[in-house]
């Protein structure tokens, strides 16, 4: 009698084997080239035997395939350790407050506090504030002043009305005497509440509820 295997337990086997043999690949492809070289001689023509040289050439090409490999391996193995070891530094800033280079507003109690830098003499700043939804809330001229600014906002808005807590934009247009635009770059202050790890990549989560990566920090304390 002839029994047949149910096809459930198969493509399982199967998975399982594939898996077993992924990490193997490259071993494989190294030894396949070896067996492959050692073939060649073992079948080549006793009357025609290979050349010194083209002998020595392959022997050159398996030498730099293993060595390609080592060292494949060793990049990886000193990637994950670089990888393991910023994100314990980063896991360090938790719970400490931090200034980031970030245009999200916080605004708690009715007090919210920003920084911001124009490149170049401005002739005009304005300071806008916007909600979620895109829209401006509170717009204020800002400092003609060189160098850093501080902006304070009370939650106040244009109609005359609060804004409720939450996080905010802070938008900033500059220019200089003939209307020209001038870069600038908003800084915030805030608490670091969580850390998390997104594709190998660290995110400091703000107690604000702001998400910014780990390279907008700017200091800490």
């Amino acid at each position: 009698m002839t029994t047949t295997p149910s096809t459930g337990l198969t493509t399982t086997a199967t998975k399982t084997a594939a898996v077993t043999e992924e990490p193997k690949k490259a071993t494989v492809d190294y030894e396949s080239f070896l067996k492959l070289l050692t073939a060649q001689l073992r079948n080549q023509d006793p009357l025609a035997p290979m050349d010194a040289t083209q002998f020595m050439t392959q022997l050159a090409q398996l030498s730099t395939v293993e060595q390609s490999m080592r060292s494949n391996d060793t990049l990886g193995k000193v990637l994950d350790t670089l990888k393991s070891s910023g994100m314990r530094m980063d896991m360090a800033l938790l719970g400490r407050k931090v200034e980031v280079a970030s245009d999200q507003l916080s605004l708690a109690g009715g007090k919210a506090e920003a920084a911001y830098t124009v490149d170049g003499t401005p002739a005009s700043v304005k300071l806008e504030v916007l909600n979620g939804a895109g829209s401006v809330v509170y717009s204020t001229p800002g400092s003609l002043k060189t160098g850093r600014q501080v902006f304070d906002w009370t939650g106040r808005t244009a109609s005359g009305g609060t804004a409720p807590d939450g996080v905010y934009t802070l938008r900033v247009t500059a220019k200089d005497k003939d209307g020209k635009a001038l870069k600038s770059a908003t800084v915030v202050s805030d608490t670091v509440a969580e850390v998390r790890s997104v594709d190998g990549a660290s995110k400091f989560v703000l107690k604000n509820g702001a998400t910014v990566d780990s390279s907008a920090v700017l200091s800490a304390s």
